[in-house]
């Protein structure tokens, strides 16, 4: 959850996306995990109960402002309260459907991207993008850093890019013609 805050909000979009797309079965440790938090057990993870959860963390300890801020980043319907779908699509990790079952991460990438892209052309333009998010003002910023070939749109590959690098750090990542590079050079 702390790595959460540090993606881009497309990132964040993109990752709840492909968390919608899990099963009862892929779900059932998130949901272990989730309900440990939720003390209350009233479906939803309060500040309080976020902060007494990072506090149990304790060579990770941090400072009221940064649980209130990590928070925020997961609180997607920005009503002060973390649901069991936003707490998936944060506590997800990317790189472990990929890497255990590549059928799997193929369908599952692909159902998150077709969420984005509406008129199913192979791409996300940038009025899906703000039909899908929601967002107000300039799309561009977003757009941009998942648009690796430039010409407006994202495809599935590089839909798929943006997911492996939210979980992956600055490892090296193929580009569309099969060249690696670092995505953060």
């Amino acid at each position: 959850m702390r790595q959460f805050v540090k993606y881009s909000r497309l990132k964040q979009f993109a990752l709840r996306a492909l968390a919608s797309t899990l099963n009862d079965d892929e779900l059932s440790d998130l949901k272990d995990q989730f309900d440990a938090i939720d003390v209350d057990k009233n479906g939803v993870i309060s500040l309080e109960e976020m902060r007494q959860a990072l506090a149990k963390d304790l060579p990770w300890r941090m400072k009221d402002s940064r649980v209130l801020e990590i928070l925020q980043a997961i609180d997607s319907n920005t009503d002060g309260l973390v649901d069991f779908h936003e707490f998936v699509a944060a506590a997800f990790h990317v790189h472990q459907l990929k890497e255990h079952d590549s059928e799997r991460w193929n369908v599952r990438s692909q159902a998150a991207f077709d969420k984005f892209d509406v008129d199913r052309d192979g791409f996300i333009t940038p009025e899906e993008l703000r039909m899908y998010t929601g967002l107000k003002g300039s799309i561009n910023p977003l757009l941009e850093e998942a648009d690796i070939d430039k010409d407006g749109k994202i495809s599935l590959f590089e839909f798929r890019r943006l997911l492996r690098t939210a979980s992956m750090g600055s490892r090296n990542l193929p580009s569309p013609t099969g060249a690696y590079y670092n995505q953060n050079p």
